[in-house]
């Protein structure tokens, strides 16, 4: 590739990968592409989380379940290459970092659910230098008119990830308008519960519990329609002045399988946090049904007491 002295990025996926399995197994969840390592000397086990490992209960993972898949070394490399992931085999984290540990826990990885594949919100220096690489020496046989065509059809799915992410957050942005406005709703009912006018026995009791699992909800629902729109991730822009400038040196075919190895991985990028923001709009569309049916359930509380 242009005359480089720095290793192709498939041969330095491919050695990632191979050393990573010889001190661990590694599976991964189906639909949600969760990355779980087992070490073989051990039963610990250790999840892929925001770019860090973090350990596991034991049995997270198990050869019975039709859920999982163990990954060989051809099936490692596409996971690492295409996530974006850094050395495989990197040591997990510890309670020495509390900080870290504690984003990645469980109540952590709820409030602020990690990327899919164990995609990291920072990319690690060099990670999508080394994947644009490798995927420009996979594309190493295709030349002319192949090529050209090739380009076409990875700019048109680089450009519909943009444009499912630029339609994700306005779905969002007007999603956390109608989840404030229902938390208002709740919060004036409020005032049915209390003073002389609140409801009598046993709606009172009711009503005050349907309040609380209304508010709840109609937080929660805000909140993610806030991660939708708010929360951002480092990206990789097949167009940035450092991966231009890289493919100075290069001509012809070469200089076009550069640029389409930046479009698989930009594309690949864009897709991974399209799909999180995607999971945190369902999220938020569920918690506002519940925090709907509660004020439903709580205006019905009050009619009944209205009544003669």
């Amino acid at each position: 590739m242009g005359g480089t002295t720095q290793p192709a990025g498939q041969a330095e996926i491919a050695v990632l990968a191979a050393a990573a399995l010889e001190s661990y197994e590694f599976s991964r969840r189906s639909g949600d592409f969760r990355l779980v390592r087992r070490h073989r000397s051990s039963e610990r086990a250790e999840r892929l989380v925001d770019g860090l490992w973090i350990t596991v209960r034991r049995g997270t993972v198990t050869s019975s379940s039709s859920e999982w898949k163990k990954l060989g070394t051809d099936e490692l490399e596409r996971h690492v290459r295409r996530y974006l992931l850094d050395d495989p085999a990197a040591e997990g984290v510890g309670w020495r970092t509390p900080w870290d540990r504690m984003r990645r826990s469980m109540p952590g990885r709820w409030v602020f659910s990690p990327l899919k594949g164990g995609s990291s919100k920072r990319l690690a220096r060099g990670v999508a230098k080394r994947s644009r690489r490798a995927y420009a020496e996979q594309l190493s046989e295709a030349t002319g008119n192949d090529l050209r065509e090739l380009k076409e059809e990875v700019l048109l799915g680089y450009e519909h990830q943009r444009e499912r992410i630029t339609g994700i957050e306005q779905r969002a942005t007007f999603f956390l308008g109608a989840a404030g406005l229902t938390t208002s709703l709740v919060l004036a009912n409020a005032g049915l519960l209390l003073g002389d006018d609140k409801l009598g026995s046993p709606w009172l009791g009711l009503a005050i519990a349907a309040l609380a699992v209304a508010s709840v909800c109609a937080i929660a629902a805000g909140v993610r329609a806030m991660q939708a729109t708010m929360i951002t991730f480092v990206r990789t822009p097949p167009n940035a002045v450092t991966t231009v400038v890289n493919r100075r040196g290069l001509k012809g075919d070469a200089l076009l399988r550069a640029y389409v190895g930046a479009l698989l991985v930009a594309q690949a990028r864009a897709g991974v946090i399209g799909d999180w923001k995607v999971r945190r709009l369902a999220s938020a569309r569920r918690w506002f049904v519940a925090a709907i049916v509660g004020v439903v359930v709580l205006t019905a509380f009050v009619l009944v007491d209205a009544l003669p």
